[in-house]
């Protein structure tokens, strides 16, 4: 993937001098690029329209921020509902043998370490406390 990005920067390197060389200017056709552009001319200003009577219309029509918030609105009752059926999905499509058991309660889990190694563990980090609060 590197080498195909390194490749493609280096072809884009090699070619940007040759379109310079390309676009210069040739003072025999002023129709190429980077010719000075001739002086604008004045518009005249448009003529004022009588106003249309659309019956109302534009003044029941949802317009400005109200429009903004209600596509956001919108948006984010979308996204919250993808997202809970990728999760329920994904739940469902688990296979049995690596789903939680839902009625099995946290101690009577797989445990890295016997209960008894986890007292002692436990006793040991109060005696060192203890020790520290002896030699201050």
């Amino acid at each position: 993937m590197f080498r195909a990005v390194a490749l493609i920067a280096m072809l884009l390197a090699l070619a940007t001098p040759a379109a310079a060389v390309a676009q210069q200017q040739d003072p025999t056709n002023p129709t190429q690029p980077f010719t000075p552009l001739p002086p604008a001319q004045p518009t005249p200003a448009p003529t004022a329209e009588p106003e249309d009577d659309d019956g109302g219309f534009l003044d029941t029509e949802i317009s400005g921020t109200t429009t903004l918030y209600v596509i956001a609105a919108a948006l984010l009752v979308a996204f919250i509902a993808i997202g809970m059926f990728i999760s329920r999905d994904a739940k469902r499509s688990l296979p049995k043998s690596h789903r939680p058991d839902p009625h099995r309660l946290r101690e009577q889990g797989p445990h890295k370490h016997k209960r008894e190694a986890k007292s002692r563990a436990r006793a040991r980090g109060k005696a060192q406390k203890a020790a520290r609060r002896k030699n201050r």
